[in-house]
């Protein structure tokens, strides 16, 4: 889908609420004691243009689910008002998790707001009602030096270098998006910005204000991503987006002609697949003799680590032998021959082993790009300690960022990561896929390294399934 034209449009009045009958009576009785009418829905349709829709999931959805729930999401976003959805925390990272976390991020690429908090929810509600649409997430907060507010706004920043995680906010002097202050005090700000006024508590606001720095900060993250969503366009990037990406014709060309007797590529020709299009990959090459395997070691330089070769090769992860830290030539000849036994290949006709560079240090983490039910390609981003990410295929930039923003370091103090050259890798291996379409069934990224800012990042370990 193309870009979406936002229609000019005064702001909203009044808010549909579709909700279970307990938080939806809840959500509308607090939404009038802020001086905004609501009332209940059963559906999107139903709500009049010029309202807000503010949706709470009582489950996650289905990929069907989301399919149709993604035109009215369409709809809104023309608006200027993307529908507020609640939707219960993700959890677990089995197949039935990824095609939830998967619905969830088909409904974001049609311009929904999402959030599984629900106090950001009410206060992106209100905001929107009030304020409308930010352009983006970027918030700077004017406090007086020991107040309240900037304690609050403290709290959450440490919260987020805690996590490992960039903050959105940003000094007062920056360009930005939303200026946050006291409500009890006047803005003094000349930036050009929407400025938001933000009390403590309830009680202490009047009825323009949100309540609470946090919720607050949270629902301007919200709308503000939906915002640049929007901006760029709905749903997956087009396909013709590829011709940005400087593809190696020649090589895609003959690879892709050798597919055809297989089922399944190991790892070695899955990266010739994934280097054609652009993505890093260790450095690497296949030996048939214990004297080329020396070869491609004094090449690629020491130390250098051996795994045996082959289709039926498993991943790194589900225990493929592997040989770390060898040396010297004499190490090489010595794990050429312990990985094919390990691999049970010592005797047999064709056996060869993958002698590649050390991989650098990094964050390591784990992508699949799957053809789900009803959504279609999809690209699936795990993390250990995290919760599964995912957006539709082929990814936007935007789309790309915001998986790669999910990624933390492993602990706090650690450099900064890498992850502009993790969008990058995830949003060439999202074209690869939807462009070989009629050949593959799926695409795993086993192992990826995630470098420290200036560092590398690049594709470890990698299997592809074919149709």
């Amino acid at each position: 889908m193309g870009k979406v034209a936002i229609a000019p449009s005064s702001l909203a009045e009044r808010v549909g609420v579709i909700a279970p009958a307990s938080l939806g009576t809840t959500a509308i009785a607090a939404l009038r004691a802020r001086g905004i009418e609501a009332a209940l829905h059963t559906r999107a349709d139903d709500v009049p243009g010029t309202d807000v829709v503010a949706w709470a999931l009582e489950a996650l959805p289905t990929p069907a689910a989301a399919v149709e729930l993604a035109s009215a999401c369409t709809r809104a976003a023309a608006a200027g008002r993307p529908i507020c959805v609640l939707a219960p925390p993700l959890r677990g990272t089995t197949r039935t998790a990824i095609e939830r976390a998967a619905a969830l991020s088909y409904l974001r690429a049609h311009g929904a707001a999402l959030c599984h908090d629900v106090d950001a929810w009410l206060e992106a509600i209100v905001m929107l009602v009030r304020y409308g649409l930010p352009a983006g997430p970027r918030t700077a907060v004017i406090a007086e030096p020991g107040s309240w507010l900037e304690m609050q706004t403290q709290i959450v920043a440490s919260e987020l270098e805690t996590a490992g995680t960039r903050a959105l906010l940003v000094d007062n002097d920056e360009p930005t998006d939303v200026v946050l202050h006291d409500a009890a005090l006047p803005p003094r700000t000349s930036v050009p910005a929407l400025v938001v006024p933000v009390a403590p508590r309830g009680e202490l606001a009047h009825g323009a204000a949100l309540h609470g720095a946090r919720a607050a900060l949270a629902a301007i993250a919200i709308l503000g991503r939906a915002a640049e969503r929007i901006a760029v366009g709905l749903g997956p990037a087009p396909t013709s987006a590829s011709a940005e990406l400087g593809i190696d014709a020649a090589k895609l060309e003959r690879q892709t002609s050798k597919l055809a007797p297989y089922t399944r590529l190991g790892d070695h020709e899955t990266k010739v697949l994934l280097s054609a299009y652009g993505v890093p990959i260790t450095r690497q090459a296949v030996a048939t003799t214990p004297s080329a395997a020396v070869k491609v070691a004094r090449k690629a330089g020491f130390p250098v680590e051996v795994k045996p070769w082959g289709h039926d090769v498993p991943t790194e992860t589900a225990g493929c032998p592997l040989e770390k830290n060898v040396t010297s030539d004499a190490l090489v000849r010595a794990a050429f021959t312990s990985v094919l036994a390990a691999a049970g290949k010592a005797n047999q006709d064709g056996a060869a082993v993958i002698v590649r560079e050390t991989p650098p240090a990094g964050r390591e983490l784990a992508a699949s790009l799957l053809r789900l039910p009803s959504l279609g390609w999809t690209v699936v981003l795990e993390t250990p300690g995290t919760q599964i990410a995912a957006a539709p295929a082929p990814l936007r930039l935007v789309d790309a960022l915001a998986l790669a923003a999910q990624v933390t370091s492993s602990r706090a103090g650690d450099a900064e990561l890498d992850r502009a050259g993790l969008a990058n890798l995830l949003r060439r291996v999202s074209h690869l896929v939807v462009d070989l379409d009629q050949r593959l069934l799926s695409l795993e990224l086993s192992r990826i390294i995630v470098g420290g800012r200036g560092a590398r990042t690049l594709v470890v370990d990698a299997h592809a399934d074919l149709r």
